[in-house]
């Protein structure tokens, strides 16, 4: 779906900047109870940091952003109820290379060896820190390396500066299976907004960027650049659903955003909270190969349910394949420290190092992988204007923060989006979802009230 590309209106309830998921569920809610809204998207698309890609050669949605729903996604799940979108829970078997030797990994066994020594009172620290001090003893060595790996994967996090308290309070699964599920859509994560969406297609305004918000109470002026030139919309009230990285963005950069007055809160979030780096490649091949004979595998066939691989890549030192599809692609991925050292590449180069990674992380050459592979894409989140990084993680001292951003200022303009999800739900749609929701409430009792 591709909503019009620019449309000049002078006057609605709400004014919503950004269609990603948060910005359209407080759409949809709002109009829902007869507020009238006008989203403004600076992409020529919905979704924001879903990227849904499809190709003809696999039967299969290509993520290039979000891809798995996590726990319970109470809202999520909601959503894709009401939709009649199928999710598949992703089972399988998770692998690790030691030795040169593939193994099974009870992932949160290991986990949750290291984990549960967070402590979610006393003074706060780094996860690096955190780490320093052993926790879990002599024994639990290979389990805090896991550990290590998990915070920068998982939250995208450097661990000199991810909150180890913020991580205690839910930032790593329990040992509830309902909270440690993943689920995925066949279908693509894209079908969530585009339900969020239908049937108000025209309240929607793609390829237009918000330059500045003029606000005072009970009223927000929001200045725009489209294709066919600038335009204001005035409004009762704001829903600012923008990455954190467009938020601290610096005067001039493309895609900042002018708050006039400025906006004290987002000054202050620039020492509690910061973006994750990520990169992504998604690898096709012509076959299965990885469940053949393989040298590091202990049978030939035994790949065939695996759903991760985690090895000692210095570039993607973690893989995943579509199970439990039986499809020829694979994911490479790094995080943390490890996606940012990858910022700004060319595709051909995250390609080559992503065959490189693969290859190490199943013990094969990188010929094998190479004469296997068909096509490759990826999206440089970090480098893209709209986003500046990939999702949002709390600094030391930030556990807290998502909820003071959260909150309502001069009760005229709202943030909004996974960074300021009062939950804590940070880096996930669900905690998008449900905090468009949070801010869409809110505004109706102010507007209604």
């Amino acid at each position: 779906m591709r909503p019009s590309a620019s449309r000049d209106s002078s006057t609605v309830d709400v004014v919503i900047v950004g269609a990603g998921v948060a910005g359209l569920a407080a759409m949809r809610l709002l109009e829902d109870a007869g507020i009238r809204t006008r989203v403004l998207e600076a992409r020529d698309r919905i979704g924001g940091r879903i990227f849904t890609v499809h190709d003809d050669r696999l039967p299969h949605a290509i993520e290039l952003g979000a891809e798995f729903l996590h726990g319970s996604a109470e809202e999520t799940v909601k959503i894709l109820q009401s939709a009649r979108i199928a999710a598949f829970a992703i089972e399988g078997i998770r692998w690790r290379l030691r030795g040169g030797k593939l193994i099974h990994v009870g992932m949160w066994d290991r986990l949750h060896a290291v984990m549960r020594h967070l402590k979610t009172d006393g003074p706060d620290e780094s996860f690096a820190d955190f780490l320093a001090r052993s926790p879990g003893g002599p024994s639990a060595g290979d389990a805090r390396s896991f550990a290590l790996q998990f915070v920068e994967g998982f939250h995208a996090a450097d661990p000199r500066l991810i909150s180890a308290r913020a991580l205690a309070h839910g930032g790593s699964p329990s040992e509830d299976p309902a909270e440690q599920r993943q689920m995925r859509i066949p279908a693509g994560y894209a079908s969530v907004p585009e339900w969020l969406a239908r049937g108000a297609e025209d309240r929607i305004v793609t390829e237009t960027v918000v330059e500045r918000i003029e606000w005072e109470e009970a009223s927000v002026a929001v200045s725009a650049r489209g294709r066919s030139g600038s335009t204001t919309i005035r409004a009762r009230a704001a829903i600012v659903t923008v990455p954190l990285g467009v938020l601290f963005a610096a005067d001039g950069d493309e895609g900042t955003i002018q708050f006039s007055p400025p906006l004290p809160i987002i000054e202050k979030m620039r020492t509690k909270l910061t973006m994750g780096c990520v990169a992504r490649a998604v690898l096709l091949f012509r076959e299965r190969w990885w469940t053949g004979k393989l040298s590091a595998a202990p049978s030939e066939g035994a790949l065939d349910s695996m759903s991760y691989v985690f090895g000692g890549a210095a570039d993607f030192p973690v893989c995943w394949t579509l199970h439990p599809a039986h499809l020829p692609a694979l994911v490479a991925w790094a995080g943390g420290p490890t996606g940012a050292r990858l910022y700004g590449i060319t595709l051909d180069e995250r390609r080559d190092r992503a065959v490189a990674a693969v290859a190490k992380n199943l013990g094969v050459t990188p010929r094998r992988v190479e004469s296997q592979l068909v096509d490759c894409w990826s999206h440089d989140w970090d480098t893209d204007p709209f986003s500046r990084g990939a999702y949002s993680y709390p600094m030391v001292g930030g556990a807290g923060a998502a909820k003071q951003l959260a909150r309502p200022i001069e009760n005229t303009v709202w943030l909004a989006g996974e960074a300021a999800d009062a939950a804590g739900r940070n880096g996930t749609v669900n905690g998008a979802i449900g905090s468009g929701w949070a801010a869409a409430r809110k505004v109706a009792e102010v507007l209604q009230g």
